[in-house]
């Protein structure tokens, strides 16, 4: 009889699934499964790695949020918190979004029904007014809470493309500013157009908010020095003794 022999554990940089090669950020080439902490979604804190979607560019397949698809470094704060952001305007999206569709269902089918009734009974004119009326609201809610869900999803694509802009920054600082829009595309798994699109605003950001501190810089020590105070306070004092009789 032969003892079977211990199972030998997998290397640090092979999958324990498949036994497969780990990438620099944890994920097996073979099997796809996800080990790094890279993969670690911001919003559900699970280990899980990204998908593409038609609404979110990537999310999270554990969540369905908004993710970007992990780098050689950890996301940014800023990141993180824009990407929450979506992720509240996601949710609240959807919501309105299943209300109005509930209140529209609701009110066809209930104006129908009134419609049959009025028919069949031949009411006052008066009780058909309010019945019409009755049946009409949820109409109208249903056309507010589509109104609402839009808004919410215009918050969801800015705060997203806020994301991926820092995103892209972060991406750029560590490769040392020298990045063109394929080796962008390449990091963040997105086409060169979408990339150049990303490397123009953030060279618009990094325009404008350098010149926004200048100013606010400059006017600092216009307000607070203290010998051209002093030179305008004697030269009106001596402005008002000569003007004395």
């Amino acid at each position: 009889m032969t003892t079977p022999s211990a199972v030998e554990p997998a290397e640090a940089a092979a999958c324990s699934a498949c036994g497969g090669p780990l990438d620099a950020l944890g994920r097996c080439a073979k099997c796809g499964a996800v080990f790094g902490e890279a993969y670690r979604c911001p919003l559900c804190q699970a280990l899980s790695d990204v998908e593409e979607s038609s609404v979110l560019y990537y999310r999270c397949r554990a969540c369905g949020g908004p993710r970007v698809p992990p780098s050689a470094g950890p996301p940014s704060e800023r990141e993180i918190a824009q990407l929450k952001q979506a992720r509240s305007e996601q949710l609240r999206a959807g919501a309105f979004r299943a209300g109005a569709s509930f209140a529209l269902a609701s009110g066809l089918l209930s104006l129908l029904v009134t419609n049959v009734v009025l028919i069949a009974t031949s009411p006052a004119p008066l009780a058909k007014v309010f019945a019409l009326f009755a049946s009409v609201v949820p109409l109208v809610l249903a056309f507010v809470a589509f109104r609402r869900a839009r808004v919410h999803q215009k918050q969801l694509e800015q705060a997203l493309q806020q994301a991926w802009v820092y995103a892209a920054g972060q991406a750029v600082a560590r490769a040392g500013g020298d990045v063109t829009a394929s080796s962008l595309a390449q990091m963040l798994r997105i086409d060169e157009p979408r990339a150049e699109l990303l490397l123009a605003e953030l060279s618009v950001q990094d325009l404008v908010e350098p010149q926004v501190q200048a100013g606010a810089k400059l006017r600092v020590p216009e307000l607070a020095e203290p010998e051209e105070l002093s030179r305008t306070a004697e030269q009106s004092e001596v402005e008002a003794g000569t003007s004395k009789p």
